[in-house]
């Protein structure tokens, strides 16, 4: 019995507690619930300048979350310099079970500038996996 109750307290240190007290989409099983975080990368995120002068986006790849249901996502950009005078750095679009968009404007703003000031995406996406 005594083994049964350590290896009790073991399993839940290590799965841990997430409540999602709401989401995108109707909730699923309580242990269904995940927690999981990414970046794109300081040398890997891949810009794209989607304004004639003044703005980017990146997708952002979750798919190996294995979210089921549309994820509830929470971003910051990071970087080397200049990322505090953009608009959009939390701001969220298109979010689906795999993938999501983030979109930035700021003044003259193109790929070019966001890569040499090492600039990405730091992400935290909490869902559903069942």
């Amino acid at each position: 019995m005594k083994i049964l109750l350590v290896l009790s307290m073991l399993l839940s240190m290590v799965i841990g507690d997430v409540v999602i007290l709401n989401g995108e989409e109707p909730n699923s099983q309580s242990n269904c619930a995940r927690v999981c975080s990414g970046t794109t990368g300081r040398t890997s995120t891949n810009w794209v300048d989607y304004s004639s002068t003044q703005g980017i986006y990146v997708d952002v790849d979750i798919e190996a979350c294995g979210f089921v249901k549309v994820p509830t996502v929470t971003t910051s950009v990071e970087g080397r310099s200049s990322h505090w005078g953009a608009t959009g750095t939390s701001s969220v679009y298109d979010t689906t079970t795999s993938k999501f968009r983030v979109y930035l404007n700021r003044a003259s703003l193109r790929k070019e500038f966001a890569s040499e000031r090492l600039w990405n995406i730091d992400w935290i996406a909490v869902g559903f996996t069942c």
